[in-house]
């Protein structure tokens, strides 16, 4: 008897259908797994005012805020510009405005995380410069290439710095800022303005505002009044 009901089973066994079972579900649910990650690529800019991009290869039902920050940072812990909702996936195209805080900047980072938890990403940067702008209209501005550069030269301590200023481009105008080490001189204490004039290269001499003497290190910058976008930055010891 123990050997007929072996038999039976066996024999069931080999009629099953070979499509039946978990196997034909689950390769039927793996057509539908997201592969992959976001990418983005930067359509154009608006500088000082708003980037356009596409954002490639998104997941299906995801949200994803928005971050731009400092030229290097990857976008991480950037000001959060906006959120949007991937609904289908795939590539979608957006516009976000540029934070009041980067205007000036010479290159910026852009970065969309995931809000969900899944851990999707993507990050890229842009020339803070309008696509096509060529020299916005300014005589004496074509044929520049390149941007200003700083070099310091000497200080005396708690009192002024002299600097040497290259390539700088012509019939601008600068303000100078300073500041704490660390901040690149961003919304610093302005101490002057300065025409480029010509342009080139220039030596001059700042004072150290009240401030900020005493301190062991000073950062320095130099940033563009006319909307060309323009910057240059330093730091150095105050002694």
């Amino acid at each position: 008897m123990k050997y007929i009901t072996s038999f039976i089973i066996i024999a069931m066994l080999t009629l099953m259908p070979l499509s039946s079972g978990i196997f034909t579900q689950s390769a039927s649910a793996s057509a539908t797994y997201y592969t992959g990650h976001p990418t983005l690529t930067i359509l154009s800019v608006k500088r000082d005012s708003s980037v356009t991009f596409y954002a490639n290869n998104l997941p299906k039902h995801d949200a994803f805020r928005v971050r731009m920050g400092l030229m290097g940072t990857r976008g991480v812990r950037g000001t959060i510009v906006g959120s949007f909702e991937t609904g289908s996936g795939g590539r979608k195209k957006f516009t976000y405005s540029i934070p009041a805080k980067y205007h000036g900047d010479y290159r910026i980072a852009i970065r969309i995380e995931s809000k969900t938890g899944s851990g999707y990403y993507a990050y890229n940067w842009f020339y803070n410069n309008t696509t096509g702008a060529g020299t916005g209209g300014k005589p004496g501005r074509k044929g520049y290439s390149g941007y200003p550069t700083m070099k310091i030269l000497s200080v005396v301590r708690n009192n002024s710095v002299t600097v040497r200023l290259r390539n700088l481009p012509p019939r601008d105008e600068f303000r100078v800022l300073m500041g704490r080490y660390g901040t690149r001189g961003i919304n610093g204490i302005k101490v002057i303005s300065i025409d480029t004039e010509k342009g080139g290269n220039l030596t001059k001499t700042f004072s150290i505002p009240s401030e900020l003497r005493g301190l062991r290190r000073i950062a320095i910058r130099i940033q563009s009044k006319t909307g060309s976008g323009y910057y240059a930055y330093n730091w150095f010891y105050n002694r």
